[in-house]
């Protein structure tokens, strides 16, 4: 009887230290499982947080971009009225007030074209600007858009203050 005491105090042993073993397993698995949803989680997260500042960023450049449309004031109220306004400067070799009745983004590069200009090639510049002002154009759906055809592509856009811009020559 003392082998048989002997045996099952082994085998209760062995018992317990199986239920250690896979309780311990157990709470490993249940640890990942719950690391991997709080990951997936947190990474969820952090991709929100990324997009949220990254609309709060477009926003606030919208706004800046908005806010300077309002304020500038070099344009016509008319396509038109812009586009012999920036002859008038063009003529009078005045760039850099001929470059301010393009868009904001565009005006240094407008600025720039004109550097190393030849005398023939400003005056055949000029006459077909002076061309354009015979197209009759045509508004975009919205009316906030205009273009000239010809002789050469002319297009504006109508910032919020309610002047025309020119986006391209």
């Amino acid at each position: 009887m003392e082998e048989n005491t002997g045996f099952l105090k082994e085998r209760k042993a062995s018992k317990k230290r199986t239920r250690k073993f896979f309780f311990v397993i157990l709470l490993i698995v249940g640890v990942n499982v719950i690391l991997f949803f709080a990951l997936g989680w947190y990474e969820r997260f952090a991709s929100e947080k990324e997009l949220d500042n990254a609309v709060e960023a477009l926003y606030k450049a919208q706004r800046e971009d908005y806010a300077r449309a309002l304020a500038d004031t070099y344009g016509g109220k008319t396509p038109q009225e812009t586009l012999r306004m920036y002859i008038d400067a063009v003529e009078k070799g005045d760039y850099e007030l001929a470059s301010k009745y393009f868009i904001g983004t565009k005006q240094e590069g407008e600025l720039r074209s004109f550097n190393g200009v030849s005398k023939e090639g400003l005056e055949k510049y000029k006459s077909f600007l002076r061309e354009a002002l015979n197209d009759p154009g045509s508004y975009s759906e919205d009316k906030k858009g205009f273009v000239l055809l010809n002789p050469v592509l002319i297009d504006f856009k109508q910032y919020p203050n309610g002047i025309w811009k020119i986006i391209e020559i």
